[in-house]
């Protein structure tokens, strides 16, 4: 594999699959993060309005409280923020290595060798699997015993 088949099949499709996966984990984050925000507020907004003949605003107060558990608990189990943090980590390391590499400074100062390029970049994301792994399989771990 020459230099240019491996920026573009192993370092540029590294890249945009993290880039992807930083970007879904940050939407869906942010959206389930303001959604509970905006539950939260709603709740102690809601109480001042209830009076005996509100029986619908008493339920969705508790539907809200559900809600909010709900949500802080599929955050919890999917791991949306760590997962955006990981993803981003990794496709800015990409970025960088590429940089250094193209522009023969950083580690690549006293020599671009495309070797030095290969072995830092497999290196990195065998330990960016390793840590996924580590970090799914303390989740489970977690699952299995109380």
């Amino acid at each position: 594999m020459n230099e240019q088949e491996y920026i573009k099949k192993r370092i540029d499709e590294q890249f945009n699959w993290y880039d992807k996966k930083s970007g879904i984990n940050k939407k869906k984050y942010q959206r389930y993060k303001a959604l509970v925000i905006f539950l939260s507020v709603s709740i102690p907004f809601m109480t001042g309005f209830i009076t005996e003949d509100t029986l619908w605003l008493k339920v969705m107060v508790g539907v809200s409280g559900v809600l909010i558990a709900l949500i802080e608990g599929l955050q919890s189990l999917y791991k949306y923020q760590d997962n955006w943090l990981l993803y981003r980590n990794a496709a800015e390391f990409l970025t960088r290595e590429k940089l250094y590499y193209t522009t023969k400074s950083g580690p690549y100062i006293s020599g671009a060798s495309l070797q030095k390029l290969v072995v830092r970049v497999e290196s990195f994301t065998s330990e960016e699997n390793k840590t996924f792994a580590s970090f799914s399989t303390d989740e489970n771990n977690q699952e299995n015993n109380p």
